[in-house]
């Protein structure tokens, strides 16, 4: 692509015509006809890397000003919008040719996110999704992701992916980093799906403030046509506030308030580890999922749903085969017992996932659980609490450990628990095995922690670990 027409993306001309045939805002990624953006970061601005990125033969340079002299490019205000209007312009705008949703949320924008594909694919629409699970296309995976929302030349290369494959719709999880780093710059959103908030992300490199962090959420909604948000949480009216002019906005809940609302959210008791959701004016919902919190997330999907004008039938078929990947995910075993996989890794999503798995009455509950390192140690703390309050028996192991000791991890838990039941096996494969082996029939083993992730990190190494693998080697005929 000429460099002209990419710099029009910004409004912006340059003399020097070459060809740009990549895009990267990483020097060490620089190849001979990139254009590298500087951008300014948390430890070092993009600036410094310009004499490197020129070296290993950048065409061209976006940074903020002054632009080197005799470099060509552009110097723009804001290095990171630039970045995204670029990257759309590079991939030849993929998302003018889809239907955008985006979720955002403290908690609940994965499992909403799939619940928005499924039902919109039960609707006959080929569909993407972006998020912290990786990019999909229906159920089939393109690609993991390192972030929740992509850095844009990910982002707009992905979209590119998808639009090329025929998808009319695509939900993507939007978190409030993208809004604070405008990696959404320049897209305009047919809905945007607001779920909750609570003081999260913040510290440094994240936020500064709560006031920050409602305030990033809150702009995503600027580039919405339409809204779907939770009245019965107090942050929503700082979101429906940034909606443009005439753009209609439905609320959920379980208010008298709520447009769409919620009459109940009950273990099903024809279904194990599911809900059903009756919801006014419908016939019940039914979720292969446990906990009010699914429910709630089915909700918003629903709103979501009539907002769109989708069938119900493809909102029933959606919801009813809905599956996450390390999200209470129930692991079919050939047992008298359950075995849920979760990634609850802190106090509060401990106490979420434990105390609904705790609504549908099992004989016990025994969690598998460990703690990061290199993470606040309150957390141990907390998870250890929760496990007390909610569950009959533990098996302490390791999760990521990074550069602390796994011994030092179960110690800090095994103390926090203190006369609670539990055993303390740091291999998380060891541990597993004994869960399994302790489990009789009526009880739940919840593995925590790790959810969707394939490995364990430990002195910055990922080896792989699947804890799907695990227990399915544990039933393995012959073992």
């Amino acid at each position: 692509m000429k460099l002209s027409q990419l710099l029009s993306a910004l409004g912006a001309r340059c003399p020097q015509d070459a060809e740009v045939t990549a895009l990267t805002c990483d020097s060490r990624e620089v190849v001979p006809g990139a254009l590298f953006a500087a951008l300014p970061g948390h430890r070092t601005d993009g600036r410094a890397h310009i004499p490197e990125a020129l070296y290993r033969g950048a065409a061209a340079v976006v940074c903020a000003p002054p632009l080197p002299d005799g470099v060509p490019g552009a110097a723009v205000d804001d290095p990171r919008a630039a970045l995204a209007l670029l990257a759309a312009e590079f991939y030849g705008r993929p998302a003018d040719s889809l239907t955008l949703i985006a979720v955002t949320g403290t908690k609940g924008k994965t499992t909403t996110a799939h619940m928005v594909r499924d039902i919109l694919s039960a609707a006959g629409y080929k569909t993407g999704m972006i998020g912290t699970l990786g990019a999909y296309i229906g159920r089939e995976k393109l690609c993991d992701t390192a972030n929740t929302t992509p850095e844009p030349i990910a982002l707009h290369r992905i979209l590119r992916q998808m639009a090329d494959a025929g998808c009319s719709y695509v939900v993507l999880e939007a978190s409030s980093q993208a809004m604070k780093l405008r990696r959404l710059c320049g897209l305009t959103f047919a809905a945007g799906v607001f779920l909750n908030l609570s003081p999260d992300h913040i510290g440094p490199g994240e936020h500064a403030g709560f006031d920050e962090y409602r305030a990033c959420k809150a702009a995503l909604f600027r580039q919405c046509r339409r809204a779907v948000g939770n009245g019965d949480d107090p942050a929503w009216p700082a979101m429906a506030a940034q909606l443009p002019p005439d753009a209609p906005a439905v609320t959920f809940g379980f208010t008298p308030k709520a447009d769409v609302r919620a009459l109940a959210v009950e273990p099903d008791p024809d279904r194990p580890l599911s809900v059903r959701l009756t919801v006014a004016g419908a016939p019940r919902y039914h979720i292969p999922l446990p906990g009010d919190f699914n429910g709630a997330d089915a909700l918003a999907a629903v709103a979501l749903a009539r907002a769109l004008g989708l069938n119900d039938g493809a909102v029933r078929a959606g919801l009813a085969h809905v599956a996450v990947p390390g999200r209470a995910q129930r692991l079919r075993v050939p047992a008298p017992f359950e075995v849920v996989v979760d990634y609850a890794h802190n106090g509060a999503s401990f106490d979420a996932v434990l105390s609904a798995l705790r609504s549908h009455h099992p004989r016990r509950i025994i969690a598998v659980f460990g703690a990061g390192g290199d993470r606040p140690r309150m957390r141990r703390t907390d998870m250890a609490r929760s496990a007390i309050r909610w569950a009959d028996c533990a098996v302490v192991t390791a999760d990521n450990p990074r550069s602390e000791r796994v011994e030092d991890i179960c110690a800090d838990i095994s103390a926090a628990l203190g006369a609670f039941p539990h055993e303390t096996v740091p291999d998380r494969r060891a541990a597993i095995f004994r869960a399994l082996d302790m489990a009789g029939p009526g009880d739940v083993v919840a593995l925590l922690g790790k959810g969707h992730e394939e490995y364990i990190e430990e002195n910055g190494v990922r080896r792989p670990f699947s804890e799907r693998a695990v227990v399915a080697e544990y039933f393995a005929p012959g073992r």
